[in-house]
């Protein structure tokens, strides 16, 4: 196996699983107001993008111990598989509960950033990591880029098809980590430890580190900025 062979991997698996991302955002309104009352569609639709977010603050934690002990491979599959059958449920989602259910098991499976960058981490060092996850953002970039495009294009056949057309990307995803992506935790695997578990366990250890405390600060702020125009331009903008 050539050595930059996984890199590539990884680094498409990032931008497809943004693209992903990206791909359900301008429909997903669209599929509310078959399930809702055209006045609760604003509520939900944010409802659910926070469910999704809360979920994987709650569990992220829990996937990077696990892939701490039994590797990233595993789990970064299980993450695209839980992706997967998350968009194939909204796609044909009859209910406004299942379209609950299916964030829920997105965001308890949604690991695929934190294990992606794990493993570039175990596969680089130096100015060479530092580089190497520059182009992860980018790649994600790309794919929050192109998502919506495609999204948008695809919404006017039919609300549904962004999201089967979401679920095959993260399927393919899934099929090329089964095949050409190798481990990259080969050292000592670390046991599981309780506090590992715990979501605000960094926030205590970051409490006496100024400037990781700050830029953790900076990072939630952009964030937050980022994501309010997301969320209402979709409602708004239609």
């Amino acid at each position: 196996m050539k050595p930059n062979r996984p890199l590539i991997v990884i680094l498409s698996t990032v931008a497809l699983d943004a693209v992903g991302i990206g791909l359900i955002m301008p429909v997903l309104p669209g599929l509310l107001r078959d399930l809702v009352h055209s006045n609760d569609v604003t509520a939900h639709y944010g409802i659910l993008l926070a469910l999704y977010a809360l979920m994987q603050f709650a569990c992220a934690p829990v996937l990077g111990a696990l892939s701490d002990r039994f590797g990233r491979r595993p789990v970064l599959l299980v993450s695209l598989a839980g992706a997967a059958v998350d968009y194939a449920i909204m796609a044909t989602a009859p209910f406004l509960w299942v379209l609950y259910i299916g964030r829920i098991v997105a965001g308890i499976t949604g690991a695929t950033g934190a294990v992606a960058g794990a493993y570039i981490a175990d596969i680089t060092d130096g100015d060479e990591r530092a580089r190497h996850f520059g182009f992860m953002s980018a790649c994600f970039g790309f794919g929050m880029v192109a998502g919506p495009v495609l999204g948008g294009l695809m919404g006017g056949f039919s609300p549904h098809a962004p999201f089967f057309a979401a679920a095959a990307l993260n399927g393919l995803n899934f099929l090329t980590g089964c095949f050409l992506l190798p481990e990259s935790h080969k050292g000592e695997r670390r046991p599981l430890r309780r506090e590992a578990l715990n979501p605000l366990a960094s926030f205590r250890w970051a409490r006496g580190m100024t400037v990781v405390a700050a830029l953790m600060a900076v990072f939630f702020i952009m964030q937050l900025v980022g994501q309010v125009p997301a969320a209402l331009w979709v409602i708004f903008g239609e």
